[in-house]
């Protein structure tokens, strides 16, 4: 008979087998449940963060408008403020408070699948003309037990429950047929060993492969989301071979162990123990040892220096606003403020570009002390197929560093812009009109390239291929001493 009838008839019984001991139903209901909970709770996260978008965007509509309104009556001659602050032609405080405008990131078609770095990274950021540390540096994070603990979400499920299901389903495939005495029955068919392994953990991966799959595709049909456009059908595409992959890779795992013909209890014991170091022990080690090779900066130091910055700004101000006006002696007073007025906003802009110099030093190198974390995280990460699968997931979702990174680099482009839109203004005492609210600087993000992305996420898919073929090598080396009776 030829193998692959073999692989059919093995993956029938199989069938068979669990559809009587109603296997098939326990397991779908495991899944159903766990994968249903996680969508909820992901979209939950992900309807709280675009409620707080949305009323943050409202927020600067009806701010706008309001300068707008003012505008209009003060051109009417039915106006008249009583101080620059509540001046709507004021550029110093449009630009530095009024009209400060939301850099937001606009979640993706899988967002919910996984949080990732969403629980730590605000969906959006208040721009203004002030320097980037009035920004940068006044995020906030949950609870740090919460982040700990971590989410329960879709890649959470297969990252951590996933394995455990599978540990269950085949830690005995062929330990059990050994201590019945039922494998040298079996081997009495003119099939291979590596066939019967083969066919009984084939029928493990399309059950669990199938449910997990179909129960996703549905949930993502149930949010609504769009899986008709080519990137919804792509991302798709790479959460089902990570999927399987990941699938894979524990199941060649369950083979490894079967073959070194141990009793059902060590390998029950064994795979426990492979996956508490695969998921738990791994990740913590490669933390700790990426925070002693390369420490995080204080941030609290990062914060004394960049006001030890503004206090020495500060404090050379009176020559830098004298070199000013010696240098612009034709921007004197205009009717817009008071004279005095005048002089106070812009002693305070040159301070402050006087400072920005030197605070983006100091955060530059915040960043690169970051960015040489990460790089070492991103080559460690191959050491667990568990830390690829969560970054994989992550990426698939767009709640990975990398695009919070893509973020980061986009609003400071546009906070630049923003600057050079309202800080000539400010130092020329040049009143803004109708149109110059016509063309205030939007923020439009634009997402990493199509390439970036998926040449990760092959990255992450071949850091699983990799040991699966190790594994499977292993295991048919192995198979061939394996002893067909007790």
């Amino acid at each position: 008979m030829h193998t692959s009838l073999y692989l059919k008839e093995i993956f029938n019984f199989e069938r068979s087998l669990f559809r009587a001991d109603r296997l098939d139903f326990f397991v779908a209901l495991i899944l159903v449940a766990a994968v249903g909970y996680a969508f909820v709770n992901g979209q939950s996260w992900i309807n709280k963060q675009q409620q707080a978008v949305h009323a943050a965007q409202t927020e600067e509509s009806v701010r706008l408008q309001e300068l707008k309104d003012k505008l209009a009556r003060i051109g009417a001659g039915g106006l008249a403020p009583a101080k620059a602050f509540e001046n709507p032609v004021n550029a110093y405080w449009v630009g530095n408070r009024h009209a400060a405008s939301y850099a937001v990131l606009p979640p993706t078609a899988f967002a919910a699948t996984a949080i990732g770095q969403s629980d730590l990274n605000p969906p959006y950021v208040k721009v203004s003309s002030d320097n980037k540390e009035s920004f940068a540096l006044n995020e906030e994070i949950e609870n740090p037990g919460n982040l700990l603990i971590g989410n329960f979400d879709l890649a959470f499920v297969v990252v951590f429950l996933l394995p455990l299901l599978i540990i269950a389903l085949s830690y005995n495939v062929l330990s059990a047929e050994h201590e019945q005495g039922t494998l040298a029955v079996t081997m009495t068919n003119p099939v291979p060993l590596w066939v019967l392994i083969a066919g009984k953990l084939g029928f493990r991966a399309a059950l669990v492969f199938s449910l997990t799959a179909g129960m996703t595709v549905i949930c993502l049909l149930a949010i609504g989301t769009d899986l008709s456009t080519m990137d919804s059908l792509v991302r798709l595409g790479w959460w089902m071979l990570l999927l399987l992959a990941y699938i894979l890779f524990w199941l060649t795992l369950a083979a490894a162990v079967n073959v070194l013909a141990k009793s059902s209890a060590q390998n029950a014991l064994m795979l426990t123990g492979l996956w508490i170091v695969i998921l738990l022990v791994l990740p913590s080690f490669i933390s700790i040892a990426v925070n002693v090779a390369y420490p995080v900066p204080s941030r609290v130091a990062m914060v004394g220096q960049i006001r030890a910055a503004q206090t020495d700004a500060n404090q050379e101000s009176d020559a830098t606003v004298a070199r000013f006006e010696q240098e612009h002696p034709e921007m004197t007073a205009k009717p817009l403020a008071k004279a005095d007025d005048v002089a106070a906003i812009r002693k305070r802009v040159l301070v402050q570009q006087a400072a920005a110099g030197r605070i983006s030093q100091i955060m530059a190198g915040y960043d690169r002390q970051l960015a040489r974390q990460q790089r070492v995280v991103d080559s460690l990460r191959f050491l667990s197929p568990a830390i690829v699968m969560q970054e994989a997931l992550n990426a698939v979702a767009g709640t990975d560093n990398s695009r919070y990174r893509h973020l980061s680099e986009q609003v400071d482009a546009f906070h630049r812009e923003w600057q050079a839109f309202f800080l000539p203004k400010v130092l020329e005492n040049t009143p803004l009109t109708l149109e110059d609210y016509q063309h205030f600087p939007r923020f439009v993000y634009a997402g990493p390239a199509a390439s970036e992305t998926n040449m990760r996420l092959l990255g992450g898919l071949l850091g699983l291929v990799v040991p699966i073929a190790v594994l499977y090598l292993f295991s048919l080396r192995r198979i061939r001493d394996y002893p067909i009776t007790a």
